[in-house]
């Protein structure tokens, strides 16, 4: 039997040269060339086919900048991979990484190749000219590619190498390659197990094409996905059992009037034999000429090649899927691609000079240039504040969903407005975000740290907290959520801060959906302004003045000598003391016995009137003196008390609502204005001292609050409350703001679930406006999210204050709201293009081999993409709303001690069980204690 022959595959080049600006590739022929890196410029699912034909326009320009004499190559690598990432530091994102670890994907890879060809001949002449044309040339393209945003990074010596030997091995998924035998056939080139097979689109003796080509194709495999734009080669991402495909493009720039003059001399020749065949290639000419010259079109000479590695086991199959994918488009691929490995080679860079004439085709630029493939794949996005979700693929990609669009000016606010009707996956998608937020907070080198307020009526973030040890805060009547919001300092009490208060006590008095008019915010804000330059300006107190003390001490000596003391007086003499002095001045008189009873009668009666006159003024004296003291005191008291009426000696509501009751009528008499003082204290006299809701206004919050860097507030038992919901809402978003300010080093974040009901009140429309402006100085951002499409169609404090200031906006599955989604469309700003990328929420095939997800539309600024919720089971557990979930979780997590060690002992015991998890999750939910193993009489039971 003869053995087959042997022979050496010679690479075409000379080598590269790196002594230019550029390291040029040079082919044996004396073609010379550059290879560019690029990223394609229209993202996949952009649904904007205007992106395509610019991309369309900018390969137009190309081949117009480099001209004749050039050939422009590009070639799109499509390889399968295994995702492996291993470099996260904390515990669910360890998880996370594991689940995807070992997932196949697709990778996509570009190059640019432009070649300027040498002069054909016996010999190579170097041009000196040519060359430096050629440079000019590829500086001009670099800065085209450059602001078209392609990123084009120039191959060195060494990438060139590799990107030749990875064409040669036709292995773009490893680092390490290595080059294998090769055994050509009239089908394919077998090298070891695989086999690598070029299928050109086009044979030139029939040119199987559409009559009509466009920048892309639509889909319309479903009504959601109706008249979606893709690219014309879009179906090689769903190519199966396919290891690596390269799309090969080329584009030869020939001489264009030799060209034109060579296509009349054709044309005269059919012409010259009228049968129907000839008058038909006649036609062809005629229009083609008249494009080149009324549209100012180039001829190109262009070549389409799709190159397929696979399994040898394989192979048919991959090719039976893109031959059958090429029909559907009405191009039938050239079935007479026997030359192998003449096509396998001219898939080299800078080797399009090996191409035959049979495998090019003569067409104009702009014609060719439509099946130049123009998508790309999401890329991570470079920034130093990464969150991920997943591509369309199902792959981790980062996105930056704050720093890097602000500095851009996608966005010039961080502020984000979430919709998802009920089921649609939004708390699974919130918790995701929130838990990738916090992530770093208790690392020893934290990439950033981040302050998360959330204000929840469902306690959707009770497990995120838990975990991350976080403050969780529950209303209820015996602790009520308490705050002293009118306890500030002098420099923090600014505009704001008296907006806030006034916007507070304006929701005391007319509750959430009231009205206040001009003349009532006026007072309000008057009275507010007092109260502060009062208690700021620090009055002293006197107790009494001199000019007082004298007065009260007239006043005592007069009332006193009203007084009649005779009766009492007389109660108080020493009778017995009166007739024994009267008695001894009546033995010391000398005279007859009746004159001594007279002279004792005398003495006797002076010294009682004496001792009668002396013991009234005591006691008028004694009396005076009691009243002086009760009248001071009492005047003491009463200056005290108006002291504290008319000036502000503690901040909080009680201080307030006393000084609002004096200055208000002060304000109301002196600008003869109208003002209900009566109903304003019988409405806010309940959260006065004695009062329902005392403690709410009055109380100091809880310190730590402004120190936690994860805090819930869980207002759910009031939700239904009309007059506490808006207050405690508002009072919380307080919290934030006093927070915001003292947290100077970390990010902050203010999320309201569904409370934000309470506060979308035309009467609080200015602080939310305040809220949202303020929050963007302090590094931090405002997330309102809702399910109900209700509340915000129409709603015009939802549009003007909320909705206008939230550059970001985050939409889950919107097919509910399908019959309402042009209001939805109109009230958020959302284009036709963008509405398309919307409707393929949870739409598309790509399900397979992937655990349950959801997906996500994420717009900032004007464009959005769509992304998946896809977690590890560690991740899903945290998350999870369903209260018979929740409780397994809390007892493992109870009995392990930490939600870290109960997630771990959960997950290893769910495992080692065999039961699915909603088995799983009812046997520890009946057991009321972990399942762990006792014995393998046990683990039979459980399986069992």
């Amino acid at each position: 039997m003869a053995q087959k022959r042997k022979t050496e595959f010679n690479l075409p080049y000379f080598g590269i040269d790196e002594s230019g600006k550029y390291p040029t590739i040079y082919n044996l022929k004396g073609d010379y060339g550059v290879v560019i890196q690029i990223n394609n410029p229209v993202l996949q699912y952009s649904a904007d086919p205007s992106a395509y034909d610019g991309s369309h326009q900018l390969y137009v320009n190309i081949t117009k900048i480099l001209g004749e004499g050039y050939v422009i190559q590009k070639q799109d690598v499509l390889t399968k991979k295994i995702y492996n990432k291993a470099d996260s530091t904390e515990y669910l994102q360890q998880k996370y990484d594991e689940h995807f670890n070992g997932r196949e994907y697709t990778d996509l890879t570009t190059y640019l190749v432009v070649t300027r060809k040498g002069k054909r001949g016996s010999f190579y002449s170097y041009n000196k000219k040519n060359y430096n044309d050629f440079e000019q040339n590829i500086g001009k393209l670099e800065d085209l590619l450059k602001r078209n945003s392609l990123s084009p990074k120039i191959l060195t010596r060494n990438e060139i190498d590799l990107y030749v030997k990875r064409i040669l091995s036709m292995n773009f998924s490893t680092n390490n390659v290595s080059l294998n035998n090769m055994r050509a056939t009239d089908v394919e080139i077998q090298m070891g197990d695989k086999a690598v097979r070029s299928i050109p689109l086009v044979n030139i003796d029939t040119i199987d094409l559409p009559e009509k080509v466009s920048t892309h194709i639509e889909r319309n495999d479903k009504d959601t996905l109706k008249g979606f734009p893709i690219d014309t080669m879009g179906f090689l991402y769903n190519v199966p059992l396919y290891q690596t495909i390269i799309y090969n493009q080329i584009i030869d720039i020939p001489a264009q009037n030799m060209t034109q003059r060579k296509l009349e001399l054709k044309r005269k020749r059919h012409s010259g034999i009228p049968d129907p065949a000839n008058l038909m290639c006649v036609e062809d000419i005629d229009n083609l000429l008249v494009d080149v010259a009324r549209e100012n079109q180039m001829l190109v000479y262009c070549h389409f090649n799709i190159l397929v590695c696979a399994p040898l086991e394989t192979i048919q199959q991959t090719c039976n899927y893109i031959e059958s994918s090429l029909f559907q488009q009405s191009i039938i691929p050239n079935k007479n691609a026997y030359n192998q490995m003449e096509l396998f080679r001219t898939a080299m860079p800078c080797n399009t000079v090996e191409l035959a004439d049979y495998d090019l085709f003569l067409t104009t630029a702009d014609a060719a240039l439509c099946f130049f493939f123009k998508e790309a794949l999401s890329k991570d996005e470079v920034s130093g504040f990464q969150i991920r979700f997943t591509d369309r693929q199902g792959i981790p990609v980062a996105i930056d969903p704050a720093d890097l669009p602000m500095q851009t000016n996608r966005i010039n606010n961080r502020n984000k407005f979430v919709l998802g009707p009920s089921g649609s996956g939004k708390s699974f998608f919130m918790n995701a975000l929130i838990e990738q937020y916090c992530m770093y907070n208790k690392s020893d080198k934290p990439k950033w740290l981040m302050d998360v307020v959330i204000v929840d009526t469902g306690h959707s973030y009770s497990g995120l907290c838990s975990y991350y040890g976080g403050k969780y805060i529950t209303y209820s009547e015996e602790k009520p959520i308490t705050m002293n919001p009118f306890a500030i300092s002098e420099s923090e009490y600014n505009i704001e801060k008296k907006d806030f208060l006034k916007t507070l006590i304006s929701l005391l008095w007319k509750g959430a959906d009231g009205t206040v008019n001009q003349v009532e915010s006026d007072v309000i804000s008057q009275a507010i302004s007092s109260y502060y330059s009062n208690f700021f300006g620090k009055p002293l107190f006197v107790d009494i003045t001199e000019e007082e003390e004298r007065e009260i001490l007239k006043e005592a000596e007069a009332e006193a000598a009203q007084l009649d003391y005779t009766e009492e007086a007389k109660k108080s003499l020493d009778l017995d003391g009166l007739l024994a002095e009267a008695q001894a001045l009546t033995n010391s008189f000398e005279g007859s016995s009746n004159e001594k009873l007279t002279y004792y009668e005398q003495q006797y009666q002076r010294l009682y009137d004496e001792q009668l006159q002396g013991t009234i003024e005591w006691l008028k004296d004694a009396q005076a003196d009691d009243l002086y003291i009760t009248k001071l005191t009492e005047a003491r008291i009463k200056n005290k008390e108006e002291f504290k009426r008319k000036n502000v000696v503690e901040l909080n509501f009680n201080s307030f609502y006393e000084f609002a009751l004096y200055k208000i009528p002060e304000i109301k008499e002196q600008e003869r204005i109208p003002f209900d003082i009566d109903e304003f204290r019988f409405v806010l006299k309940k959260f006065y001292k004695g009062g329902e809701f005392q403690a709410i206004l009055n109380e100091e919050a809880d310190n730590s609050m402004f120190t936690e860097s994860f805090v819930v507030f869980e207002i759910d038992s009031i939700k239904e409350h009309k007059t506490l919901f808006p207050i405690v809402t508002l009072i919380i978003m307080d919290v934030f703001i006093q927070k915001m300010r003292f947290r100077t080093e970390q990010r902050k974040a203010l999320i309201i679930e569904e409370a934000w009901k309470a506060i979308a009140s035309p009467l609080m429309a200015g602080y939310i406006l305040y809220l949202y402006k303020t929050v963007r100085k302090f590094w931090g951002e405002a997330i309102v999210v809702t399910q109900e499409l209700g509340d915000i169609i129409g709603n015009a404090v939802v549009k003007d204050s909320i909705i206008n200031n939230s550059d970001t906006t985050m939409l889950l599955d919107q097919s509910k709201f399908k019959d309402n989604f042009d209001e939805i469309a109109k009230l958020l700003a959302i284009n036709a293009h963008e509405r398309k990328k919307i409707l393929t929420i949870n739409q598309l095939d790509n399900h397979e081999n992937r655990g349950r997800f959801k997906e996500v539309y994420i717009r900032r600024g004007a464009t959005g993409e769509v992304y998946g919720v896809e977690v590890a089971l560690e991740q899903y557990l945290i998350y999870t709303t369903e209260k018979p979930e929740k409780t397994a979780v809390e007892c493992y997590s109870n009995f392990y001690g930490s939600y870290r060690a109960g997630i771990d002992n959960f997950v290893k015991d769910l495992k080692r069980s065999g039961l699915k998890l909603p088995q799983f999750f009812n046997k520890v939910n009946s057991m009321r204690r972990p399942i762990y193993e006792e014995g393998k009489a046990e683990i039979l039971q459980l399986v069992s």
